[in-house]
């Protein structure tokens, strides 16, 4: 049977349409870059660290002037 792991949360930072987070295991910077605008408006995504490929989910801010 297989174990379900919990995602460690992780906030990370709004630039236009670009979502920065740097990885708490191994301390590197990574980016999220949303291609559409339903992407754009989520508050949370699943991503996974490009240096260690550790999974985590990423809390953004919200978007302002958002309808």
């Amino acid at each position: 049977m297989t174990q379900l792991h919990e995602k460690p949360e992780i906030s990370g930072t709004r630039a236009g349409y670009v979502i920065r987070y740097t990885c708490p295991a191994c301390a590197s910077e990574n980016i999220i870059i949303n291609k559409t605008p339903r992407d754009h408006f989520k508050e949370s995504r699943d991503a996974s660290c490009k240096q260690c490929r550790k999974r985590m989910r990423v809390i953004a801010p919200s978007v302002k002037g958002s309808y």
